[in-house]
């Protein structure tokens, strides 16, 4: 989901206002802890707000896969014999 915010002027501070559908699709609630990340989108550094402190890598998801393909392989060639 992509959302357009406007940073304002609060109190001489800069501020962005989060509308309640934001918060309701994150699943989260006034007083809870959101983190602010520069994170590269394709090729664009962007702004995204998670709530954890990191979004993992693409490459961190895959590599948690490798083991599951050694198992596979294990089951495949134990079928054959």
């Amino acid at each position: 989901m992509t959302q357009r915010v406007i940073i304002e002027d609060w109190d001489g501070d800069a501020a962005i206002r989060l509308p309640d559908e934001v918060l309701q699709i994150m699943g989260v609630d006034v007083g809870d802890t959101l983190y602010l990340l520069e994170e590269y989108v394709g090729t664009k550094r962007c702004l995204v707000l998670s709530k954890t402190k990191h979004i993992p890598d693409r490459v961190d998801e895959l590599v948690g896969h490798w083991d599951s393909f050694g198992k596979i392989e294990a089951d495949l060639n134990g079928k054959d014999e």
